[in-house]
Formats: structure tokens, sequence, C-alpha cells
């Protein structure tokens, strides 16, 4: 009934006044495929949205490799898709599930060496990782996870990868190494993003972004879904400034507009 109600409220405000000023987005629902990185800020935006619209929003979290991988092979359905490296968004575009004039790139992201809260491991020079005060690493699988990839390459550019490679444990996805970094030893880091870091861990060491590629997230939606016009609205919506201070408040790159 609130929907009907709704609706016939819209009918007699457009006909009084001739235009309707404001965009509504009509009752429906849709599905977000997102890096598991930007999980927290993009349902905080979420919430916000629906809030003020008649839609639902269902979100599906994990690394953007694994996304896209489901996405093509049909065991993930979505509607937009958001990748945390431009690997995984050009395997879409490859693959034909998303149109490449239609990503965008709206943040960034920094890598970070952190421990547990409550470890008192201090690192001054990055070669340290490959000291025998660092027991273990934990990245992200390199083979799905952006965040994984990003710290190999760093490590590999700058030439210690050979020498923590036997240090070196994996996780599918950055939400599950944020939780093992905050219940591991005192002795273990982990290299994520500077938005997953919780007050259950502590940053001791920036990871210098000439040593990978720039860290952005790239989003599209897909392509059989691209003209839905809720689908359009919620773009906007996620590119607009409400939702940019949004991902600025837990430390993603937003660059000014």
């Amino acid at each position: 009934m609130k929907n009907i109600f709704h609706y016939y409220y819209l009918i007699l405000l457009i006909g009084a006044s001739g235009i309707a000023s404001t965009t509504v987005v009509h009752a429906g629902e849709l599905n977000l495929a997102v890096a598991n990185s930007t999980c927290s800020a993009i349902k905080e935006v979420g919430r916000i949205f629906v809030n003020t619209n008649d839609i639902t929003i269902n979100y599906i979290c994990k690394s953007s490799g694994r996304l896209a991988k489901g996405l093509n092979g049909n065991a993930i359905k979505a509607d937009i898709y958001v990748s945390a490296n431009r690997k995984w968004m050009d395997y879409m575009i490859k693959n034909s599930l998303v149109q490449a004039d239609q990503v965008t790139s709206p943040w960034g992201n920094e890598l970070v060496v952190a421990t547990r809260k409550d470890s008192n491991l201090k690192i001054s020079d990055w070669n340290e990782l490959a000291s025998a005060k660092v027991k273990s690493i934990l990245i992200g699988d390199p083979g799905t996870a952006p965040f994984g990839r990003y710290a190999k390459q760093a490590m590999k550019s700058t030439g210690i990868w050979g020498n923590v490679r036997n240090k070196i444990k994996t996780k599918k996805h950055i939400t599950l190494l944020a939780e093992t970094l905050a219940d591991s030893d005192a002795n273990t880091v982990g290299i994520l993003f500077a938005s997953n870091i919780s007050e259950k861990h502590r940053v001791i060491y920036s990871v210098n972004t000439s040593w990978h590629p720039p860290i952005r997230y790239y989003m599209a939606p897909i392509k059989n879904t691209m003209h839905n016009e809720n689908i359009n609205y919620l773009l906007q919506f996620i590119q607009g400034s409400e939702a940019r201070e949004i991902f600025r408040a837990a430390k993603f790159k937003v660059e000014a507009q």
C-alpha cells in the first residue's frame, strides 16, 4: 500500500506543477558486486540512497577477481560491478560484460603495513620485512585480490620478494586478512589498504606509491542492465558529493571536484 500511495502522490505532484522537482527511483531491487575493500563504505552510501528511494539493494562483497569470474560464469548476478584494480575491469570488458565507455574511476587507496593493535613491532625501512623480527607477512591472494597483487608488485619492484616469500601467507579477501591480522601474534604484519585499518590494528609503515601501479577503483553497470533508470540514478548518487564524503572519511583517496 505504501508504494501505491507513493506513486499516486507523485502523479498528483506532477499534475499540479507540470514537472517533478526531484528524481524519484521507483520500486525495485538492485544487486551490487563490489570489491571487498569498498563493502562497508558502499553499504553506508546505499543506506542513505534507500532511505530516500523506494528500492532494495543487495550486496555481494568478494575479491575483485572472484566477482569477475563469477559474473562471467553466471554464478553471480549483478547490476553494478566495482573492481579494486584495472585488470579485472579489463577482464569484464574483454568478456563483453561491461561497456568500456561506461567505466568510471571514483576513488583510490594506498597500501600500509600494519600489526595487531598491541604489538610493539616497529619497522623504519621496507627491507626490514625480510628481517628476523618479522615472522609472517599477510597479503591478499595476488591472483584474485588486487590488494595482494599490489603488495607483491611492491615487493618485487624493490627486490625483496625473494627474501620474504617464505614468510608470505595469502588470504582470499581483505576483510578476512584484517580479521586474521587483529588476532595474529605480535610479529606478524599485514599489507592492506588504508581504508581497511580499524581500531584493532596499528599502522607501522606506509608503502611508497612508486613501487606499484596507482591504486584505483573502477565501477560500471553490467551491460545487459545499463539502461535501467534505477541503476543510472544509483551510479550518479555513488559519485555524488554525499557519497564522496563517506568514502573520504573511510580513508579512500577521493579527488576534489
